[in-house]
């Protein structure tokens, strides 16, 4: 198995793409998986792994340090400017909205239930907790991409774990 690193410096040093290939392999179901619980819908999920891609692609080769944390960030940020894109047109909103109301008379399923679960917590938290639980991002990784000491994420992952599970106490 190569380590992500390896490959984007690979990528970088000597333009291989077959380097750039095994990484996107490696991330992108990983990428479009945690849009999804951060709340993206299949087909806006697809669309923002591939935008994430290339911009990483289009500028990892400047700091190639910690690539997985970088993209994970792109794709953050990409998924805010998403979600700032659709307020701006509230003729499409209210149609979500509709259908969202809709969805709350139905039953939920476990996963769903935890996903609006985390969403009770702030952004910062639920980034957090998705990145090292759901992803599997050492708490080094996800200090880089916070721009955070790696005890302070140490801290802020076990303070919101608790915090999600004194919440999930709260709603049985």
């Amino acid at each position: 198995m190569f380590d992500p690193v390896t490959l984007i410096q690979s990528f970088c040093r000597n333009n291989d793409q077959s380097a750039f290939q095994r990484f996107y392999r490696m991330q992108s179901n990983k990428l479009w998986s945690f849009l999804c619980a951060r709340g993206a819908n299949t087909e806006l999920a697809y669309d923002l792994v591939a935008e994430s891609f290339l911009k990483f692609s289009q500028t990892i080769c400047k700091n190639p340090r910690s690539p997985v944390a970088f993209l994970y960030r792109i794709a953050i940020n990409q998924h805010i400017d998403s979600y700032r894109r659709q307020q701006a047109r509230p003729e499409d909103s209210n149609t979500e909205l509709t259908e969202a109301s809709a969805d709350t008379q139905m039953p939920i399923d476990e996963k769903e239930w935890l996903r609006r679960l985390i969403k009770t917590l702030s952004e910062s938290e639920q980034n957090l907790l998705l990145m090292r639980y759901w992803i599997g991002l050492t708490h080094r990784e996800i200090a880089e991409n916070m721009d955070l000491p790696e005890g302070t994420v140490r801290r802020q992952a076990a303070a919101s774990l608790k915090k999600l599970h004194q919440r999930w106490l709260e709603s049985e």
